[in-house]
């Protein structure tokens, strides 16, 4: 593509650059809110998602401490009042009315039991599914069998509703684990020992004022209200929240109705890596990928990742309240809880945003049109007075800033024919001065030049050329590439010549002595001038060269006869200075004297 080609290329009309760059304003502006809109939608998002994690964490954390403290409170009450005998441990009525008051006070007790040392068992229960009291008993008196019994109003024994035979508390998860420590604890989660349902154990050992083991305390809760609670608390419209333990088995969960499966083999509990539930699988997958086991996790993190294509929120946190149970919290919340609007709001704000970019094409397209025809018009006669027909009048435009440039154009056609045929009369004056000029710089006597500052004759007429033996201007510049060298037989001259030039601006009558073209020497006497532009910068030298080759020979010729006139003039006068002597009365007198001198005399 040629340079021409590509200018052309380059170029745009004047329609487009109006209506390009008003809708790339559009597009920009309208993307840059949008995307900013959406950003700080999206950090608000994170921002309202983090403090919604933590709020319904705590919110589990608050109903799991209320929840597990009740099992300690009971247990501790009753551990008091067999330590101060307010309560015998072995008064199987007294124990059982004192069950049945506080399993009154506290709801959420599923049954408060007592197991001995010798196998007896005490318990008051409470059905989940209607709410009502049993009493239970196992002893001697039933063959150690566990006797079950419903109860009026009063607590008082009613009909005997079941019969377990067999049944000894101390082999008991919830009996093992407080021997075994030695001190209140928590049983693992475990079975109903008569009804499928998950629960678990708060524990506490009983010793006489001998340290001899009387016994356990314990009270039962039903993991099932937990799951309840979970499947009713308001997270987000799709949000999650699950309680597992750190093997992963589930211990709640507020997506599936029981954390667990029936089967030929008793109750299986579930694992959460194992869960039909893919939102529960994929979270806990997630969690182990990102701290290889869940036992690691021992504060709140809060993590973001994909599920099904979805982002998800999710927040899990240990139960802080109770080190010893191994439970964590987890809270999914999907990212489409929150984005839902403001994706809707997004896909609305596209579609006006395109409706106003199509709006606003059509009013740039109409008002370039309206704009550019009285500029193409003007474009039109310029182009007719480039190509020389200054005879161009511009119409009037209803656009103000238009009409302004249509009359200043037309003032200017006007201006402008004036003016070149002012020019056309200049110009011969020019044509005529500069012809002038040429044939005084052509046929001068003595030779004229303009040299550069680093020493090449930038011109140089043919008077200059045959004073230093070239046969023509061209030659002389074209072969001498360094006056100071080539030139001045003293290249310190050429030094000095510079030098006052700068200090004075001018040289006058300034004598060097010069190498003709065949190296003969020649005395040359140039006036010169430095040239500066308007900021003081030197562009050149100018000035006149002289050969003043004959002149310094006179010169020199004329020294020499002046000396020699001298010194005949020096030996005349010391003849005459002799003769003055040799005839004065003085040496006449010392001669006379000196040849009357008898020198042997004199010696002797």
């Amino acid at each position: 593509m040629t340079g021409k080609a590509y200018q052309t290329l380059r170029k745009f009309r004047l329609r487009t650059t109006l209506v390009i760059p008003f809708v790339l304003q559009i597009m920009g502006a309208v993307g840059i809110v949008g995307f900013i809109s959406f950003q700080t939608g999206r950090s608000a998002v994170n921002d309202l998602a983090s403090q919604l994690r933590n709020e319904v964490t705590n919110r589990i954390q608050q109903k799991l401490t209320d929840y597990l403290d009740t099992p300690l409170l009971i247990n501790q009450l009753n551990a008091q009042a067999t330590a101060i005998e307010e309560l015998e441990i072995t008064a199987t009525d007294a124990v059982l009315r004192r069950f049945w008051s506080q399993i009154q006070l506290f709801p959420s007790a599923n049954y408060i039991s007592f197991g001995s040392i010798t196998g007896d068992y005490l318990s008051i229960d409470r059905l989940e599914e209607n709410d009502t009291l049993r009493i239970v008993i196992a002893n001697a008196d039933t063959n150690n069998d566990m006797h079950i019994y419903s109860t009026d109003t009063n607590g008082d024994r009613n009909e005997q509703v079941q019969i377990i035979p067999n049944y000894d508390p101390r082999i008991r998860p919830w009996y093992q684990v407080a021997v075994d420590n030695r001190a209140a604890a928590w049983s693992q989660v475990h079975t109903y020992f008569t009804d499928s349902m998950l629960a678990i154990n708060h524990s506490q050992p009983l010793y006489d004022a001998n340290g001899d083991l009387l016994g356990v305390l314990t009270n039962n809760l039903g993991l099932a209200e937990i799951g309840d609670f979970l499947r009713d608390l308001q997270i987000s419209e799709t949000g999650h929240a699950f309680l597992l333990e750190h093997s992963g088995e589930i211990i709640a969960s507020s997506t599936l109705q029981q954390p667990f499966r029936v089967n030929d083999d008793g109750v299986e509990r579930l694992v959460a890596t194992e869960s039909d539930d893919p939102l529960l699988q994929t979270t806990v997958n997630q969690l182990q990928q990102q701290f290889g086991t869940l036992s690691t996790i021992r504060t709140a993190q809060q993590l973001n990742f994909p599920v099904g294509g979805e982002r998800q929120f999710v927040q899990v946190t240990p139960l802080s309240d109770n080190p010893a149970l191994n439970w964590l919290i987890v809270v999914v919340i999907p990212e489409e809880d929150f984005m839902g609007k403001i994706n809707a709001n997004t896909r609305n704000t596209l579609i006006l945003c395109l409706g106003a970019l199509g709006l606003a094409i059509l009013l740039g397209i109409l008002t370039s049109r309206w704009i550019t025809r009285p500029i193409l018009r003007i474009s039109h006669a310029s182009d007719e007075l480039a190509q020389g027909d200054l005879a161009q009048q511009v119409a009037s435009s209803a656009i103000l800033e238009i009409n302004t440039l249509a009359s200043s154009f037309n003032s200017m056609a006007g201006q402008l024919k004036d003016s070149f045929t002012a020019l056309e009369q200049k110009n011969e004056e020019l044509r005529l001065a500069e012809e002038n000029y040429r044939s005084i710089f052509e046929n001068a006597l003595e030779g004229i030049f303009q040299s550069s500052p680093s020493g090449r004759f930038i011109s140089v007429n043919s008077a200059l050329a045959k004073i230093y033996g070239y046969d023509s201007p061209e030659e002389m510049i074209e072969q001498v590439t360094d006056i100071g060298q080539q030139l001045y037989v003293d290249p310190e001259q050429r030094t000095k010549f510079r030098q006052l030039l700068a200090n004075q601006g001018t040289v006058k009558e300034f004598e060097y002595r010069c190498y003709c073209k065949d190296r003969s020497v020649i005395w040359t006497q140039i006036d010169a001038r430095a040239v500066k532009d308007s900021n003081g910068d030197l562009l050149y030298y100018e000035g006149i060269v002289q050969d003043i080759t004959d002149r310094k020979r006179r010169e020199d010729e004329l020294k020499r006869q002046l000396k020699e006139l001298k010194i005949e003039i020096d030996q005349k006068k010391r003849e005459d200075e002799v003769a003055t002597l040799t005839t004065s009365s003085y040496f006449q007198e010392v001669q006379q004297e000196i040849s009357e001198v008898n020198l042997d005399e004199f010696w002797s």
